[in-house]
């Protein structure tokens, strides 16, 4: 009975080096790399970093750095170099509450460049350069016609009336589905038929999977950053009244285990508002 198995433990043991090749040397795509910011530290100065969103979690590479997010600014963390000069290249990792992840290479030097970022104004600057899908020209041009066509959409009669969320007198829900080249215009309402008033904490996107793992489900959440909210100054939805928000994106379709989510946060609040779009909503997206 013994040798009926020689052959193919053999032939296992053969292939192995093989297998592992195929199984576990897999590339990297490029789209699924994210750069990382470059940051300079010191031991006599303290660099800041001023977040969009409230600091939900950091992560400090070593030891030669310490850091942690200010007391009384939730979205504002301090940093500075504690090892001695030279000091080993580092990283940072800062996740903030609208799900959104910020990666950092942090180098010494004696007298930093700079000591405040404002990530705010780089992600700005950053949603000029994703409108450069629009057209060519001036970063000045394409942010215009990036922000006529945001009016465009804001100003759309709806044309969705089965995708939403209530609760607590809040509703949020999509009003209109539109696109442009590959940008594309998710437009939602929020209403609040409620006595008081909802105060915006955030405003976040993702795509979600559902994954089934032995018996049991799991989800799987990817953050998609928005190029660009429109009207995202009007942060307060009074009682009694109404307000039109729009979201610009990387025009995506997705499969059939996938949604794309939006949530709104309440600011001290714990009026959630969350609502599920799938791959059947966004085949009917309309071109503006």
């Amino acid at each position: 009975m013994k040798k009926r198995f020689i052959l193919p433990i053999c032939l296992s043991l053969a292939s192995a080096p093989l297998m592992a090749q195929i199984a576990y040397v897999l590339p990297m795509l490029p789209e699924s790399v994210r750069p990382a910011y470059a940051l300079q530290v010191s031991t006599t100065k303290t660099t800041h970093l001023i977040f969009p969103h409230e600091i939900r979690y950091a992560d400090l590479g070593s030891k030669e750095i310490a850091g942690e997010a200010v007391e009384k600014a939730g979205n504002v963390f301090r940093l500075k170099a504690v090892g001695h000069n030279p000091m080993m290249e580092t990283n940072l990792t800062v996740v903030t509450a609208d799900g959104r992840l910020f990666s950092f290479m942090v180098a010494y030097k004696e007298s930093p460049d700079a000591l405040t970022y404002d990530l705010t104004r780089m992600l700005l600057d950053g949603s000029v350069s994703k409108a450069a899908k629009l057209g060519s020209g001036s970063k000045a041009r394409l942010a215009d016609n990036l922000n006529r066509l945001g009016e465009q959409a804001m100003n759309s009669r709806r044309k969705i009336r089965h995708v939403g969320f209530k609760t607590q007198g809040m509703n949020l829900y999509l009003k209109n589905l539109l696109y442009k080249d590959d940008v594309m215009y998710l437009v939602l309402g929020l209403e609040n038929t409620s006595k008081l008033d909802y105060d915006i904490d955030y405003l976040r996107t993702y795509v979600t999977q559902m994954k089934r793992v032995g018996e049991s489900s799991a989800t799987q959440d990817v953050p998609v950053d928005p190029i660009k909210v429109f009207d995202e100054s009007e942060g307060v939805v009074s009682r009694r009244d109404h307000l039109t928000k729009v979201i610009a994106l990387d025009r995506l379709t997705l499969e059939k285990d996938r949604r794309l989510v939006v949530q709104v946060g309440e600011e001290s609040g714990g009026r959630q508002l969350t609502i599920s779009i799938g791959p059947e909503e966004l085949a009917t997206a309309r071109p503006l």
